[in-house]
């Protein structure tokens, strides 16, 4: 399983205690969209608790800069941007919008 962090993703019932150990992880969780890693996750103990308690391998995916989608393993290694954002004449406006968003809030 891949998390992109900022991005909201669900998750099967764990229990309690899981719950509790995401919790103190600082994950982010919302009733309506599940749960969240955001810039003030403890993301080695999240990803450890997910790993342990789905019995599988969880790590972060990197996500388009512009549009947070997650990039493919392959296109991640070369880029910011997916290539549905690469494809979109407005690429380049978008990005300098978002980059100065960011910029605000820092």
């Amino acid at each position: 399983m891949k998390v992109v962090v900022n991005k909201w993703f669900r998750l099967p019932q764990l229990g309690r205690d899981v719950f509790a150990d995401l919790m103190k992880a600082k994950v982010m969780y919302d009733t309506k969209f599940g749960f969240q890693f955001t810039s003030a996750t403890n993301v080695p103990r999240a990803l450890s608790v997910l790993t342990i308690a789905l019995h599988e391998d969880v790590e972060i995916a990197t996500s388009c800069f512009i549009c947070d989608s997650p990039l493919d393993d392959e296109l991640s290694r070369d880029s910011t941007i997916c290539s549905a954002c690469q494809g979109n004449e407005s690429a380049f406006d978008l990005y300098r919008m978002k980059f100065a968003k960011l910029m605000e809030t820092a």
